[in-house]
């Protein structure tokens, strides 16, 4: 009879024998140099999702700078005018002609508008500027608040955006 410590060892051989392994004791474990390795390269995985990421972010944000381009005003005729500005708009107020006020396409209060102004103002420091367009049937009084609320935020740099005048002939 085998001793109870030899069976358990036989055992052991011979379960790895069947199933394809030797104990480690006799196995041979290589392991891979680190510094034989040829470098493969950087990871481009993350800078592909961060590209993605600022693709998507530009997509969406010239869409709702075009969304706000659409809305219907009919924008009064300026006698004079300054030639467009090519510098960028911070944020465009949009005056319709229900005398509803819109930032970005959505409906804003007066009280509202300052918050808003005041953020602008926070990020983009004395370079925030503020574009009025406004239906030329919206009377001052509509128009006013708005251009009190830009003040107190301390947002300077307002235009009000015309319709250019037909050239005479």
């Amino acid at each position: 009879m085998i001793e109870p410590r030899r069976r358990l060892a036989c055992a052991s051989f011979l379960t790895s024998r069947v199933l394809g392994f030797l104990p480690i004791s006799e196995a041979s474990v290589k392991i891979p140099d680190q510094q034989n390795r040829p470098f493969t390269g950087a990871n481009m995985t993350p800078m592909i999702d961060v590209v993605f990421l600022l693709i998507i972010f530009f997509l969406v944000s010239s869409h709702l700078a075009r969304q706000e381009a659409r809305l219907p005003v009919d924008l009064p005729t300026a006698k004079t005018h300054d030639p467009l500005s090519t510098a960028p708009v911070s944020l465009t107020v949009t005056v319709d002609a229900d005398q509803r006020v819109l930032v970005g396409g959505r409906l804003i209060g007066p009280t509202e508008l300052a918050t808003v102004f005041a953020q602008v103002v926070s990020e983009e420091g004395e370079s925030a500027s503020l574009r009025i367009r406004t239906d030329g049937a919206v009377p001052y009084r509509i128009i006013e608040p708005v251009l009190q609320a830009a003040a107190k935020s301390g947002l300077l740099d307002v235009k009000l955006a015309v319709q250019e005048p037909s050239p005479t002939s």
